[in-house]
């Protein structure tokens, strides 16, 4: 599968237009401030409805606009789709969408054309909090298999359910019906997330091999739930293990006015010989360990659906030397559709085996003059 256009107006500096891309290598040049990121982000986008720099939708629409529009034809072996996207800040924020002109459902739209991105923000992914992670896992287990959109979705939505029981102090009958939910919500994610941890790990160390100089620490990882709790437990056991905890803790929840429990907190935790990732890895190691997490997602995802799916990659030399970029390069191959970004044209252009070249200049975005076309 790969993005034919991208037709946009009111994003962010992003001239109104439409831009062409080769089912190729897309090499996106120009200056710091020209608005590459810009254009890599609303690709980024029209497939997964959100930003990888994690911005706040309303941080989409162009200073002084009320609304924008994103639009996209995305081509596979079976046909042609056509993603459009419109968000509203007035009166309220809404946003709309919509699958070859008809209205469509957010786990409908998002498993039409799901995109790889890899950006600055990445390494959140190795020294970050716990939540960038779990968001990880969680959109990891729904492309692999999308049914499980209401087991992720249930558990927040049960969650915030329960915290409002106990924020307004509910009596201990509404209390329990909430608990005893949550309870059943939270082994079905935990069940998920181990499992998905565990058919993880054997692709992300060989991406791991490819892209890490043998001489790099060994990263290992590994779920993190409570310590009282085995992730390993049928999914029977994971229900009686989170209702009894949470009548335990009952009093101290409604104290703290929230649920304290849960794969809320937990983590994929990271060891790079034996120490915390964070502090054994270096700043350009903690790039390539989060490279192989998005990579080895991208390989699980491709298999299951069978098809190469796009690739993002914005900043494609900031931390990273010429060596580390070439094996990235060499990882990612040719057979998928990668559009990079750079404000390093020499360098990259020696690098990078591009079908198509495009310029950014002020939101504008035209054939690079020197460039390829495809």
């Amino acid at each position: 599968m790969w993005l034919e256009s991208l037709d946009s107006s009111g994003y962010r500096n992003l001239a109104p237009g439409r831009i062409a891309f080769s089912h190729g290598v897309n090499l996106i040049v120009g200056d710091n401030g020209q608005g590459k990121t810009n254009l890599l982000e609303a690709v980024t986008v029209l497939g997964n409805l959100r930003s990888f720099r994690g911005a706040r939708i309303r941080a989409w629409v162009r200073h002084g606009e009320r609304a924008l529009r994103v639009e996209g034809h995305v081509r596979s072996p079976t046909g042609a789709r056509r993603l459009r996207q419109i968000v509203e800040l007035d009166p309220v924020l809404q946003r709309g969408l919509s699958l070859d002109g008809v209205a469509a459902r957010v786990p409908e739209y998002l498993a039409v054309c799901p995109v790889f991105a890899m950006g600055s923000g990445d390494r959140d992914l190795v020294v970050g909090p716990p939540q960038a992670r779990r968001g990880y896992l969680d959109r990891l287990i729904f492309l692999l298999e999308p049914l499980t959109w209401d087991d992720l979705r249930g558990y927040q939505r049960t969650l915030r359910q329960r915290n409002a029981a106990l924020y307004r102090r509910a009596a201990r009958v509404e209390l329990d019906a909430w608990t005893s939910r949550l309870a059943s919500a939270a082994a079905a994610v935990v069940r998920r997330r181990r499992e998905i941890v565990t058919r993880l790990q054997p692709t992300l160390t060989a991406l791991l091999a490819a892209l890490l100089p043998s001489e790099s620490p060994r990263v290992e990882i590994s779920y993190r739930a409570e310590p009282w709790l085995d992730p390993a437990q049928g999914h029977e056991v994971l229900v009686h293990e989170y209702e009894k905890r949470y009548t335990e803790t009952s009093v101290r929840d409604r104290e703290q006015g929230f649920t304290g429990d849960g794969p809320h907190r937990h983590d994929l935790r990271l060891r790079a010989d034996g120490r915390a990732a964070r502090d054994a890895l270096s700043a350009g190691q903690a790039k390539s360990v989060a490279l192989a997490f998005r990579l080895a997602a991208l390989e699980l995802v491709e298999a299951t659906r069978s098809e190469r799916l796009p690739v993002v990659v914005d900043d494609v030399d900031a931390e990273l030397d010429e060596a580390a970029l070439e094996r990235l390069l060499g990882v990612l191959g040719t057979e998928r559709q990668i559009l990079l970004s750079s404000a390093h044209t020499d360098m990259v252009r020696l690098v990078v085996p591009a079908r198509r070249r495009l310029e950014m200049r002020a939101g504008v975005c035209s054939p690079d003059r020197d460039g390829a076309q495809g």
